[in-house]
């Protein structure tokens, strides 16, 4: 999830064009790893969650420990936090321009990843997955971060209203199994609070989390 911080940092008071536009546009739509790396390094590494800490008011988010500053993706951060940071996008100018590359995920990540589960296609959406490579990363997170298991994260607006379901599941579990349990956990977080009926951004999506296909994608007005 700190894609969305690397892209609101980097945004803010640029007018971003040409090959700076379309790094943003992979990093959010992709989540191009690659994009993350060249914006970690760019921003200043862990300058960037500490900028972004002080400006929206986070409280449960931590940069990578010292000795992993290079590895923007253990940035710790809450789901409380992540809420945060949405509802921080919604009122800032460089906010419209994230959401409405989140309004437009593709269906595969940069590396393949299937990003269709959860909420994928009820709005502007950002995933995140980390354990389910074929040949995984085994440098192990700090305990304090409470990883180390394969993580399935789904988030985004949906009808201006923000979800945030973060999970972590035993190690094997398949990255099938992990979506059906995080689409499953959505539905039942959009039902109970009736997030998206009949309040989305006009415009259908390609495919929603409820496994229809709708026309393309509509530009969301924020």
């Amino acid at each position: 999830m700190v894609k969305v911080l690397l892209a609101l940092d980097f945004l803010r008071g640029r007018d971003v064009r040409g090959r700076d536009r379309g790094l943003v546009e992979a990093l959010l739509r992709a989540s191009d790893d690659a994009a993350a790396d060249e914006l970690w390094e760019r921003g200043g590494r862990a300058g960037i969650v500490e900028r972004m800490v002080r400006l929206i008011g986070l409280r449960e988010t931590v940069p990578p420990p010292a000795e992993m500053q290079g590895w923007w993706g253990y940035t710790g951060i809450s789901a409380g936090d992540v809420v945060r940071v949405y509802r921080y996008a919604l009122g800032v100018p460089e906010g419209r321009f994230v959401l409405e590359q989140l309004g437009r995920m593709a269906d595969k990540g940069a590396d393949g990843f299937d990003q269709v589960f959860g909420i994928a296609g009820a709005g502007a959406v950002k995933q995140g997955w980390s354990g389910f490579e074929d040949v995984p990363d085994r440098r192990r997170a700090p305990e304090e971060l409470g990883l180390g298991r394969p993580a399935l994260h789904t988030t985004g607006v949906v009808g201006g209203r923000v979800v945030a379901v973060l999970t972590l599941h035993p190690e094997g579990t398949s990255a099938e199994a992990a979506a059906e349990c995080v689409t499953a956990l959505a539905r039942a977080v959009m039902q109970v609070t009736a997030v998206g009926r009949g309040s989305s951004p006009e415009g259908q999506w390609k495919r929603s989390f409820w496994g229809e296909k709708k026309k393309p994608v509509k530009d969301p007005d924020w």
